[in-house]
């Protein structure tokens, strides 16, 4: 023996046993068998410890047997080979033999010191039998305590995994455990509830407890020995109401005795609140059904009537009682049976909906109706009714009736009118072409239909500007153009062309009606001549004061001459040559100056032509001056100009500017006439690139009755056989030609002032027709 486990030996450290101050009994082992290895490992595992044993050696001849290896590694303190070794050890109370040899075990039996007690291998035998069954015993209690514990955990799980809020109470009322959601719905530990009473626990979902409440689920499950259930309402913090579904059941032991009860708390506020909503949406739908103006009926396979609103029953002509229950042939004659029961053998077929329009009668009434029918579905998608609506169209029939007549009408309106009337779409393409325009224009309707609109025109773009003018919400009203026939020849018509509006009042294309005005276009150019040479007369006085003045001068220069030459033959020749060389270019100049009045005179009262032309608007003005000096002078009248020196020219042919001129300046003298003395302003103005003319008077104005009107033809403010009435049309009719405006403010008493507006530039633009046209 080594000194190390000497040590040991004679200074062993072995507490005392957990709870026994005694020491625990010391064994040694001989024999390194499976039996050592067994009692060895249950004493480590402390196994045995109830036993209060522990081994401090073990002994084996063979040092390689599989006891003795076990005995090293578990650190023994005494392992050897001869057993005999084994009786020195300190406090050794006994030795348990098990070799299995009897010549061992008497060995031992003889050599033993007299304080050690032997242990065989058969008493040992018997005691492993006994420990082995006392650990079958342990090993059941641990295996059914481990079963319980499952259980309870499994119960726990299931309780947790429950969505509602779950308490368990003795009978007491006493909380003795609750589920995880009753803590984390109401934010508490198990601590803060187990142990404690019931109705001091504030619950979030059922409010607080009211013990003294008859309806307490505690009180009725003890009572009654049953489970038992309620709804309670109440208003959290908020003022927001909640609805809680508390159920509650009784626990009962063995002997069926209630020793307490299971509570279980669903929030049911959202499913309160649907129900409410859906029993308040059933009340809507009833009375929508009871007060639907139109008919509403439900029917079942067999076709018997199992629900009908009022609508119904006066549509009918029937009570309620006699329709509920019968089928179509019960309630109706054959023929009105048959239409009402239409489409109810489709429907069950088919299980589309049906909808017909038919004309029925019940009793002595015969309507029109428009009927809808449709299959009412079971959860399962299988149909159990049959609902149908009906209403009376019987007004709209008539409606339809009368608007089919009025089309008809107006059709034959359109179709019998001599005016080109033409309808296009949004692309302007031909949507409708009427027997006045195949008559004017020569085409077919099926030849145009589909076609662009600018068919018609020479030249396109013009249809694309009036087409941009009716979109921006601007009518074109009796413009003056020339539309292309079928044969390649114009036909001059006057166009209205407008958006063409759904009943939304959204554009959806333009109608156009061109009226022909050839003979109107001849009419008008014998009037304007007429008026032309009617302004010539009224021109006379101005001419012959224009002609007489250079007349004069040729006489008084020709007499002069002729008197030399009578009076002087024979005078000096060299002073003859110079009188005549002075006065002849007098005489032609004085010529010239007569043949240009007479050129202008007959150049206004000659019909001619409309061109676009640059025209200098001061010198228009300054040239037909003259013929009107006279006429101011005889009315007293001053005539005063402001122009604008640097005036650009206006895109206007200069001949038909200056018969607006002399219009405008001849109705402010003809105003002015009546009074003492008068005025009138001409002014010349560029603004905004177009030139303004303003002539203005301080006659005595225009009334309101007139003004309005004034540029209508065959209108004037002159007495009875003192005008025409046609200048100031002719004048609207000159400038709208040119692409300008003419205005009037005048009020009584105030004077009036016309402002002619004209383009400076694009000349390109303007039309090209005469303005005899118009």
């Amino acid at each position: 023996m080594n000194e190390e486990e000497k040590n040991i030996l004679a200074n062993p450290s072995i507490p005392p046993w957990p709870g026994n101050g005694a020491r625990p009994l010391n064994a040694a082992i001989v024999g390194g068998g499976k039996g050592c290895v067994s009692i060895l490992k249950m004493v480590e595992g402390d196994e045995l410890g109830r036993f209060r044993m522990r081994v401090l050696g073990v002994a084996d001849p063979d040092q390689n047997a599989q006891g003795i290896r076990y005995a090293i590694e578990s650190k023994v303190p005494v392992v050897t080979s001869d057993y005999h070794e084994l009786y020195k050890i300190p406090d050794l109370d006994f030795i348990i033999e098990l070799t299995g040899l009897y010549e061992v075990r008497d060995e031992i039996e003889r050599s033993r010191p007299r304080n050690l007690r032997l242990i065989d291998h058969f008493a040992a035998r018997l005691f492993w039998e006994l420990h082995q069954s006392e650990e079958a015993v342990i090993r059941q209690r641990t295996e059914m305590r481990e079963q319980v514990e499952a259980e309870r955990e499994r119960i726990a799980q299931i309780l947790d995994s429950i969505p509602d809020e779950i308490v368990v109470i003795d009978n007491e009322m006493v909380i003795r455990d609750v589920n995880s959601n009753f803590l984390r719905n109401n934010k508490l530990a198990i601590d803060d509830v187990r142990g404690s009473h019931c109705y001091d626990i504030d619950q979030h979902i059922r409010g607080e407890c009211q013990v003294a409440v008859e309806n307490c689920p505690f009180s009725t499950v003890m009572k009654d020995r049953k489970p038992t259930s309620l709804v309670r309402k109440h208003f959290n913090e908020e003022g927001q109401t909640l609805y809680a579904s508390i159920v509650g059941a009784p626990l009962v032991d063995r002997n069926g005795n209630v020793v307490g009860m299971i509570e279980m708390t669903r929030d049911i506020t959202t499913r309160i609140q649907l129900e409410q909503a859906l029993s308040a949406s059933e009340v809507r739908l009833q009375q929508y059904v009871e007060r639907a103006p139109l008919a509403i009926y439900v029917k079942n396979r067999a076709g018997q009537y199992i629900d009908v609103n009022p609508a119904a029953c006066s549509m009918f002509g029937k009570e309620k009682t006699d329709i509920i229950g019968k089928t179509d042939l019960e309630i109706f004659d054959r023929e009105a049976a048959e239409k009402m029961r239409s489409g109810d053998r489709q429907l069950w077929h088919e299980r589309n909906s049906v909808s017909e329009d038919f004309e029925v009668e019940f009793g002595s009434q015969r309507v029109f109706l428009s009927t809808v029918k449709f299959l009412i579905l079971e959860e399962s998608g299988d149909p159990t009714a049959l609902c149908g609506f009906s209403i009376d169209i019987t007004a709209q029939k008539e409606a339809e009736n009368k608007l089919n007549e009025t089309s008809d009408y107006l059709q034959q309106m359109l179709d019998n009118s001599p005016v080109i009337i033409i309808t296009t779409d949004m692309d302007t393409k031909i949507v409708s072409f009427n027997a006045g325009a195949e008559k004017c224009l020569g085409y077919k309707a099926s030849e145009v239909i589909g076609q662009p609109a600018a068919l018609f025109y020479r030249d396109p773009s013009k249809r694309e500007d009036l087409m941009r003018m009716v979109k921006s919400g601007n009518a074109v009203r009796d413009y003056s153009y020339e539309l292309l026939k079928k044969d390649g020849t114009l036909l001059p018509v006057s166009i209205t062309l407008s958006q063409l509006k759904d009943a939304s009042g959204k554009m959806i294309g333009t109608v156009g009606m061109s009226k022909d005005i050839s003979h109107r276009k001849e009419l008008m150019s014998q009037i304007l001549q007429t008026e032309r040479m009617a302004a010539v007369g009224r021109l006379g006085s101005g001419v012959a004061h224009e002609i007489n003045n250079p007349l004069a001068v040729i006489a008084e220069v020709a007499g002069y001459l002729n008197d030399m030459v009578e009076l002087g033959l024979d005078a000096d020749k060299v002073n003859l040559v110079d009188e005549l060389k002075e006065g002849l270019p007098k005489i032609i100049n004085q010529v010239k100056r007569g043949r240009e009045i007479t050129r202008r005179l007959l150049s206004f009262a000659r019909k001619t032509e409309a061109r676009v032309d640059m025209a200098d608007v001061n010198a228009s003005l300054d040239e037909i001056l003259p013929f009107l000096e006279k006429e101011a002078r005889f009315a007293q009248t001053i005539i005063h100009r402001d122009y604008q020196p640097d005036l650009p020219r206006a895109a206007v042919e200069e001949m038909q500017l200056q018969e607006v001129f002399i219009n405008l300046i001849t109705n402010a003298l003809h105003a002015l006439a009546n009074q003492a003395s008068g005025n009138i302003w001409l002014k010349t103005r560029l603004e905004k690139g177009k030139v303004i003319i303003s002539i203005r008077d301080d006659g005595p104005g225009i009334d309101d009755s007139v003004r309005d009107r004034l540029f209508d033809p065959f209108v004037t403010t002159k007495p009875t056989g003192k005008g025409t009435g046609l200048g100031l049309s002719i004048c609207y009719s000159i400038v709208k030609r040119y692409d300008g405006e003419i205005r009037v403010v005048s009020e009584p008493g105030q004077g009036t002032t016309f402002r002619v507006i004209l383009p400076t530039q694009n000349p390109s633009q303007i039309p090209t027709e005469s303005v005899a046209e118009e």
